[in-house]
């Protein structure tokens, strides 16, 4: 289920004999400057149209406020001869850079996931329908394939030093399969009126195109977007050019266009910062009882400072002094002991330090990750199968985030809400949640919030009671109108009893 990855071998003295043979094996070199805004250069570096055939590396220049872009791309055909995979060599900052997608360079497109097919050894139709497992088998997947990626593409096996090779950003993806076009289209057009949870609703991060959506942050971002456009976009031309190189139909074109047109794309980019919160929270020392002591005493002491900074925000709200006391007797500051207040800020700078994830490390960078030890910080961290469970948790509450569900009829909200008031004390206000029902008949959640047609504390006091009797933003397809499992069983399908969509 992993996409695009981007990896990054270190050490380029150390590595001449690799940088040597890229330069002679790979064509199409090239570098530009120009003087960017950091926003233009944000823009172009995050761009779908890069879609890893451009490397783009930029410089801040104090004085001037501007950033120096420099690009270059050198490229190669695979060895299986589908696929273009691209290498840009970083010499200010000593290390080559590999951005490139794994089911594109396996298969030739990321139509087919990176997972286990039916042409696998192993494969069984019940088990790999299931979404935990491939996730949970993605993590040996990936590295098997880095493995075997620099054995067959180059020559020598001493060319790499795995303790060099970085994992500095990984995506992670997930193809559903819809039994119509349409019902994909329409399944989206559900999705848009979902907001991610967390996000408030003025955001500008949630942005929303005519065939995808997406959010995004300085550490990750979150993408869904109907396959089939892209794929005509961008991915049917170059099949059509390699199976004219070719001769004959490697690519089943017709094919893979009408199984994308039945796609939904789920896409989360993980980059270096969100690797490292990741790890630091939840991997780095887990084990270690003075980390975990610690790393308690920080989160209280966090606590305690967030619940501080709110009650100082509505302190400064009251225009009358005796409002102000009468609130400041009521709602105390809470106190930090000096103590932790010390744990806490040195907890800070570790658990805020940048990381980089290694497909080997040594025994020294093994106990720094491990044990609570004296010594300098060390930034280097194994790229464990700890660390990409946390990435998939993240992907997976993603995913289950933007599912949407029928909407409840009429008499099933009345049957939850007196089933709730059975069994509760205090009871919800039925007839006023059955007329707000029949507004959420043909409006979401935030559509009603954005009409104005109650005030917000109003709004958000029924939006938690229909969440009491399980009813959330989600709940917004008509009935009977589109049923997807969140699985792989009709991916599978398609490909057993479809035509082959590529020759292996």
């Amino acid at each position: 289920m992993v996409d695009t990855i981007i990896l990054r071998v270190h050490d380029l003295r150390k590595h001449k004999a690799l940088c040597d043979y890229i330069n002679r094996n790979f064509n199409g070199t090239s570098k530009h400057t120009a003087y960017l805004t950091k926003e233009e250069a944000d823009t172009i570096r995050d761009s779908e149209t890069i879609d890893g055939t451009m490397f783009i590396d930029y410089f801040w220049n104090p004085k001037t406020g501007t950033h120096l872009v420099r690009f270059k791309s050198q490229k190669k055909l695979n060895s299986s001869q589908h696929y273009y995979f691209h290498v840009f060599e970083n010499i200010d900052k000593n290390y080559l850079e590999f951005n490139f997608s794994i089911p594109k360079y396996v298969y030739g497109t990321n139509i087919l996931m990176f997972c286990e097919h039916i042409w696998n050894k192993n494969f069984n139709y019940g088990r790999n329908s299931s979404l935990e497992y491939n996730l949970k088998n993605s993590f040996d997947l990936v590295m098997q394939f880095i493995q075997t990626f620099f054995k067959r593409e180059f020559p020598f096996d001493d060319m790499i030093d795995f303790q060099d090779v970085e994992i500095n950003r990984i995506d992670i993806s997930y193809n559903q399969v819809f039994d119509l076009k349409k019902s994909a289209q329409d399944y989206l057009e559900f999705q848009k009126k979902l907001r991610k949870k967390n996000l408030r609703i003025d955001s500008n991060n949630h942005i929303k195109f005519d065939t995808s959506l997406m959010f995004k942050t300085e550490r990750y971002s979150l993408k869904i977007y109907h396959k089939g456009p892209e794929y005509t976009k961008h991915d049917r031309k170059e099949h059509e050019k390699i199976n004219k190189q070719k001769g004959y139909e490697y690519f089943d074109i017709n094919g893979l266009q009408s199984f994308a047109d039945r796609m939904l794309r789920y896409e989360i980019s993980i980059r270096d910062k969100m690797l490292s919160y990741l790890f630091n929270h939840y991997v780095f020392r887990k084990n270690c009882p003075i980390h975990k002591a610690r790393y308690e005493v920080y989160r209280k002491v966090e606590s305690a400072i967030t619940k501080n900074d709110k009650i100082a925000k509505r302190i400064g709200m009251f225009k009358s002094e005796d409002r102000k006391q009468n609130f400041i007797q009521k709602n105390p500051y809470l106190s930090i002991d000096k103590d932790h207040r010390e744990i806490h800020k040195k907890m800070s700078k570790l658990l805020n330090t940048n990381r980089q994830f290694f497909v080997k490390t040594n025994k020294y960078v093994d106990e720094y990750n491990t044990k609570t030890i004296p010594g300098n910080k060390e930034p280097r961290a194994l790229f464990s199968k700890a660390l990409f469970i946390e990435c998939c948790k993240l992907f997976k509450s993603f995913l289950l985030d933007f599912q949407v569900h029928e909407r409840p009829q009429e008499y099933i909200v009345s049957e939850l809400i007196d089933k709730y008031n059975s069994e509760h004390y205090n009871q919800l206000p039925k007839n006023e949640m059955m007329k707000f029902n029949a507004i959420l008949q043909s409006k979401s959640f935030d559509e009603i919030l954005k009409s104005g047609y109650y005030s917000r504390s109003t709004f958000f006091r029924y939006r938690n009671r229909f969440k009491a009797i399980g009813i959330t933003q989600n709940f917004i397809i008509p009935f009977d109108h589109i049923n997807v499992p969140v699985d792989f069983s009709q991916y599978h399908h398609t490909l057993i009893y479809g035509k082959k969509l590529i020759l292996r």
